[in-house]
């Protein structure tokens, strides 16, 4: 290694408690999704919360258990959370902060916001001076580029990665080695409706295909469904298991795409220790800022992209709600509109919503189509985006379709046991 970059890491090495005292008061600190966030230095931060006056904690998806749980009313650290998992009640109750925004727009709201820290997991350096953010670039590499100071918790547990992901020591002011288990996502295997969708999902997806798909039963299901397809690539927001999975199998090659052909284009990784290991100096995997990745017009320049996502509620007009129950805020927009917007950009482009039929809540089931969205339901995707939805009942294919055509279309596809509420509310409302 260089003798100089290694007096630089000398130089910037110190503990966390040491590192977040760089982090000035009436502050943003931002740092990246799911994965890639720094427990050692946010749990140093956390316990400045007393000495610290107005600093606002940003990041998305709290999939680990840190300190945060420990911050007081009366604390200087508030902390805004985008895609609330562990702390969901947190964020319904207003303990935490919460900012929409969709994921493709985050570097360019937090150049209006002015990020003034930030905090990113990273392995170690090589011998040309760069650490790697491993399982992410999404925001943090944007909001990096714009703060006025950036703090790197080092492990030898992120996967060195390939793409626009890499941070130079000249560009960071603080060095902390913590070692971290990353997070594992478990395996989610699909019920027997899932299946039925997935299914109907395959059915949209031609040999050659690029293919974005997120987490759970539905792209697991769809996933198994792909096998016997052929040369399919990859333009998403998150590598998963099952993009490991189809190109074990031979089926992603990305041969066929027409942007970056031969490479797997991800903004971030979340799944098993058998994903981060794939990922692990694999050149056919490039990840690259979410405002890139996610941004309609570049998805559209993947012929044939295929956009499958998940929705907690459609309502008989499109709508679609795949964030909310009423007015509590569940998870968080992410790429989906972005995505929605790219396939139809596309050349043999489609975007998918597909869910099951029914949702068990403690008062019984309840349809997912519903005559109207619940109060205070937020609108992730609206209906004139909307293109086709998949339940294990069927497609309804909306796009371009009347309101009364779209009404048929989404009863014909709901549980059986609510067809006839929703045609009575379809009737009363003239949608029928």
């Amino acid at each position: 290694m260089n003798n100089k970059y290694k007096e630089m890491y000398r130089q910037k090495l110190m503990s966390a408690d040491e590192a977040v005292k760089l982090i000035p008061d009436h502050s943003i600190v931002l740092t990246n999704v799911a994965v890639g966030h720094p427990v050692a230095l946010v749990n140093a931060l956390v316990r400045r919360q007393d000495e610290i006056q107005d600093v606002e904690l940003f990041y998305v998806v709290d999939l680990y258990d840190t300190d945060i749980k420990n911050i007081h009313p009366e604390s200087g650290l508030k902390v805004d959370l985008g895609y609330p998992i562990i702390h969901r009640r947190d964020i319904q109750e207003g303990k935490f902060y919460y900012t929409p925004v969709r994921f493709g727009d985050a570097a360019r709201i937090f150049r209006e916001r002015k990020v003034a820290t930030t905090m990113h997991l990273v392995a170690p350096m090589d011998e040309h001076g760069y650490f790697c953010m491993g399982l992410g670039a999404d925001y943090g590499l944007a909001a990096m580029r714009l703060a006025d100071r950036v703090l790197v918790q080092v492990s030898s547990t992120v996967p060195r990665s390939h793409g626009e992901n890499f941070v130079h020591i000249s560009q960071v002011d603080a060095i902390v080695e913590a070692e971290q288990e990353l997070f594992k996502l478990p395996e989610i295997p699909p019920n027997e409706n899932e299946k039925i969708i997935g299914q109907y999902c395959a059915e949209f997806v031609p040999d050659g295909a690029t293919i974005q798909l997120g987490i759970g039963g539905i792209p697991n299901a769809a996933a198994t469904a792909l096998i016997n397809k052929k040369d399919l690539g990859v333009h998403s927001e998150m590598a998963c298991d099952t993009m490991h999975y189809l190109w074990e199998q031979g089926v992603i090659t990305n041969r066929k795409k027409t942007l970056l052909p031969d490479r797997s284009v991800v903004t971030f990784a979340l799944g098993s220790q058998k994903l981060y290991d794939w990922i692990n100096e694999n050149r056919g995997i490039e990840f690259r800022g979410v405002e890139w990745v996610n941004d309609p017009y570049i998805i559209g320049l993947n012929d044939n992209m295929i956009s499958i996502n998940g929705a907690l509620e459609v309502d008989l007009t499109g709508q679609v709600c795949s964030e909310s129950i009423g007015h509590l805020q569940y998870t968080h927009p992410g790429g989906q509109l972005d995505f929605v917007n790219g396939a139809y950009r596309s050349k043999g482009g489609r975007s998918i919503i597909a869910f099951e039929s029914l949702a068990n809540t403690p008062e019984g089931p309840v349809s997912r189509i519903t005559w109207q969205l619940k109060p205070g339901a937020i609108v992730t995707t609206p209906r004139h985006d909307v293109d086709c939805v998949i339940t294990e009942y069927g497609v309804a294919r909306l796009k371009g379709q009347s309101i009364r055509e779209r009404a048929k279309r989404l009863i014909a596809i709901a549980h059986p046991d609510f067809r006839d509420e929703l045609t009575f509310h379809a009737r009363k409302l003239h949608l029928l």
